[in-house]
């Protein structure tokens, strides 16, 4: 199944607009080498829009880009997160393919001109491969490894950074789950869709698009329990699954975790795994270990803030 492509009047049909939209929340100190980089790529036409729910100088930021074409849309009220942001993006956006960004996404200059063929072959969504740009830090040297231990287990993904689509297959599918009462999102459940109704899939995993980790422990530590905030609420409103449920099945998982460090083998294990993927090789166990723990821990103190965000809005009447 391929969904019908509109077309903008005006434009070359062999040279289609590609819109590329970004979420950004609070992204003042990534965005705009983000914005220069996407500015940077080698084709035209293309349009950039930065959907914004910051509270911080990003949208100042971006609003000084507006000369060299950046739209932003700035929400005042996140009441979807990031991919509320995404969905609005590409109902504003005006191109025959739309790309999807994080702010801290470094898209090479010959991105677009490499995606083209896919869809000029008759693509309706195509996935890259995710590459970490700061591996110099310990964090991102972590990521690195545990994205290509997945990488290693995963044959056929539906999501990564720099997900291209048709914009009417978005449409088809309703575009990203939104609207929920707690603000998350599950990014790859529009691959997933698009699957579901048939749409024709490419990975191209010789396309990267490299994006920096937090390099702090202070902000990684942020980003993952962030990243474990988002569990719950999908069990939750996706899944169907009542709170008891979800919450039991978070407990498990907080325990499973813990005890993987209090045996030492299983966490250990994992630690060997990760390093062998790594430039140092066995040499960063320990840091993988130190990494592999405060993931962990993040992710579960994020886990019991998404029950109780749930909890939360269950009990104001927010089904």
């Amino acid at each position: 199944m391929s969904g019908t492509t509109g077309r903008v009047e005006g434009l070359d049909p062999d040279h289609p607009l590609f819109s590329i939209i970004i979420p950004a929340r609070n992204e003042a100190a990534d965005i705009a080498a983000t914005l220069d980089a996407c500015l940077a790529m080698d084709w035209d036409p293309k349009e950039i829009i930065v959907v914004d729910d910051s509270v911080d100088e990003t949208p100042l930021i971006v609003a000084g880009y507006a000369d060299r074409g950046v739209k932003l849309i700035h929400r005042e009220l996140n009441r979807n997160g990031c991919c509320g942001a995404r969905t609005l993006g590409m109902q504003r956006a005006q191109g025959e393919i739309v790309v999807v960004l994080n702010a801290d996404d470094r898209p090479r200059p010959d991105f677009l001109q490499r995606l083209y063929p896919h869809y000029q072959s008759g693509a309706d969504y195509v996935v890259v491969r995710s590459t970490v740009l700061n591996q110099d830090v310990l964090w991102g040297k972590f990521a690195a490894a545990t994205g290509a231990l997945a990488e290693s287990t995963t044959a056929d993904p539906e999501w990564s950074e720099g997900f291209s689509c048709r914009r009417s297959a978005a449409a088809q599918v309703g575009y990203f789950p939104g609207d929920f009462p707690v603000p998350f999102c599950r990014d790859y459940l529009l691959g997933v869709a698009l699957n579901l109704a048939g749409f024709k899939k490419v990975v191209d995993a010789s396309i990267s698009v490299e994006h920096v980790v937090p390099s702090t422990l202070a902000s990684y530590w942020r980003n993952q329990v962030w990243r474990g905030g988002i569990t719950a609420p999908f069990l939750h409103y996706i899944r169907r699954l009542p709170w008891s449920t979800v919450a039991l099945r978070e407990c498990l998982k907080a325990g499973r975790r813990v005890a993987s460090y209090l045996l030492v083998v299983p966490a250990a294990w994992r630690a060997v795994r990760l390093a062998s993927y790594g430039p140092g090789g066995r040499r960063d166990f320990p840091r993988m270990l130190v990494a592999s723990l405060v993931q962990d821990m993040a992710l579960i103190v994020g886990g019991f803030k998404g029950l109780g965000r749930v909890r939360g809005a269950m009990r104001t009447g927010q089904r």
